[in-house]
């Protein structure tokens, strides 16, 4: 599987201090999302907006207990994020790829 991140789970020490390894990524965009800051928690998420994008990282090979953890991390089903699948363009080659994203609920 793949996750788009772009907050703090672009940051090497998270992901290892979460999944125990830092997984192979590139550069990539997600349309149709602004990346905004809550300002109750101060962490960035995702809204919906048709004209905007965000920069971040594509994370490779996510094992269903990885995604699991992420899940734990982002406190899905919490109230703030939901995991849900977007199509994100890498950079590297420009073409298109189905990925999880937590977005803002």
């Amino acid at each position: 599987m793949t996750m788009f991140v772009y907050g703090e789970l672009c940051k090497p020490l998270v992901l290892l201090e979460i999944l125990g390894r830092v997984p192979n990524s590139e550069p990539a965009l997600l349309d149709g999302f602004p990346r905004k800051v809550n300002p109750e928690t101060g962490y960035f998420h995702a809204v919906r907006h048709p004209t905007d994008l965000i920069a971040g990282l594509l994370l490779k090979s996510i094992k269903r207990n990885e995604l699991e953890k992420l899940d734990c991390f982002e406190n899905v089903g919490g109230g703030e994020y939901e995991r849900i699948e977007a199509d994100v363009k890498t950079l590297g080659s420009l073409t298109r790829k189905t990925a999880w994203v937590y977005v803002a609920t």
